[in-house]
């Protein structure tokens, strides 16, 4: 047997290994997706947005890693404490906008008959921003505004990387992936299919570009200019907003820093400018831009590690907190 045939073959007997028990996971419980909305009395009414604020986690995520801890680190529960109703999707940690997109458009549907409401604001990090434009293009109807944060809008310089190694690598890259994303799919709950080929295209400049043409928005425009601040789609206007970080080492205590620093050496190395270790400033513009100056890495923009962050940045809790208010004030 080749080493490509063995590799494919530990591949999918570790696959169906796993969706076998995530699905009797999902059967042993009936956890809702989404996370718990406002509480009925919060602290303060400054990010009472009209609609529901939806968060959409990116590549390798989840709601709550181990079922405890937070992808969007103290956000959810700040955003509440100031008067949000707040939910937190939960997708496929890795695949492409046709599968993840379709599930954020099944739970948008689902906060709306929780709710009441007639739409929602999707908030979205990293790869969670390309499934939040997916649901505005598919049901723009439902979605009043996206966010993104740190979002590969033309793709990711470092996925290029990875598809330009081995196949063999290839292959242990997508075991791995299909492998931890069905484990984070266990501990909440939910079987979600992986697939980490298809994520790793979809963030790769070429697989961006493919998407852009496939969902474009008004939002976007040629090289490292902005676009426009609304999307005009059917007669829907949405707001569209963007920011991100542009430094890769910030927190000599968080552990992930020196993978970044690699990552983000890599980009550089293959032309990307300034980035945040994943995602350059170029590719993360999109709508009105916020802000390209935060001290932050990639995992900062959502207070991750643990809320260590560089000293002097700006709080990504307060950041995201005030994007709320910007929400509510328009009118949304």
């Amino acid at each position: 047997m080749s080493q490509t045939s063995l590799l494919h073959a530990v591949y999918g007997s570790a696959r169906s290994f796993l969706r076998a028990h995530a699905a009797a996971a999902v059967l042993a419980t009936s956890a809702f997706t989404l996370g718990a909305a406002a509480p009925a009395q919060a602290a303060s009414t400054y990010a009472a947005t009209k609609y529901p604020i939806v968060l959409v986690h990116g590549l390798s995520g989840t709601s709550k890693f181990l079922g405890v801890v937070d992808y969007w680190y103290q956000i959810p529960e700040d955003l509440r404490a100031n008067g949000a109703n707040v939910y937190v999707a939960d997708v496929s940690a890795f695949n492409d906008e046709t599968v993840r997109g379709e599930q954020l458009v099944s739970q948008i549907r689902s906060v709306l008959a929780t709710t009441g409401a007639a739409k929602v604001n999707l908030i979205g990090h990293s790869q969670g921003g390309l499934t939040s434009r997916y649901a505005a293009a598919v049901v723009p109807n439902l979605v009043a505004s996206v966010t993104t944060i740190g979002t590969p809008h033309k793709g990711s310089e470092f996925a290029d990387f990875v598809e330009s190694t081995p196949a063999p690598f290839q292959a242990l890259v997508n075991l791995g992936a299909d492998i931890f994303g069905s484990v984070l799919g266990w501990f909440n709950g939910n079987s979600n299919p992986q697939n980490g080929f298809a994520a790793l295209h979809i963030l790769s400049t070429s697989g961006a570009a493919d998407f852009n043409k496939a969902f474009p928005s008004a939002g976007l425009a040629n090289g490292c200019s902005t676009g426009s601040a609304t999307d005009v789609r059917n007669g829907n206007v949405q707001k569209l907003y963007s920011w991100t970080g542009r430094s890769t080492a910030t927190n000599l205590l968080d552990v992930f820093d020196p993978v970044l620093v690699f990552s983000g050496g890599v980009m550089q190395a293959r032309g990307s400018g300034t980035n945040d270790g994943l995602v350059s400033v170029c590719s993360a513009k999109f709508g009105q831009v916020l802000s390209t100056d935060y001290a932050w890495n990639h995992l900062d923009e959502v207070n991750q590690l643990l809320g260590l962050i560089g000293w002097g940045a700006a709080d990504p809790v307060a950041v995201i907190r005030t994007q709320a208010n910007r929400l509510k004030t328009a009118g949304l």
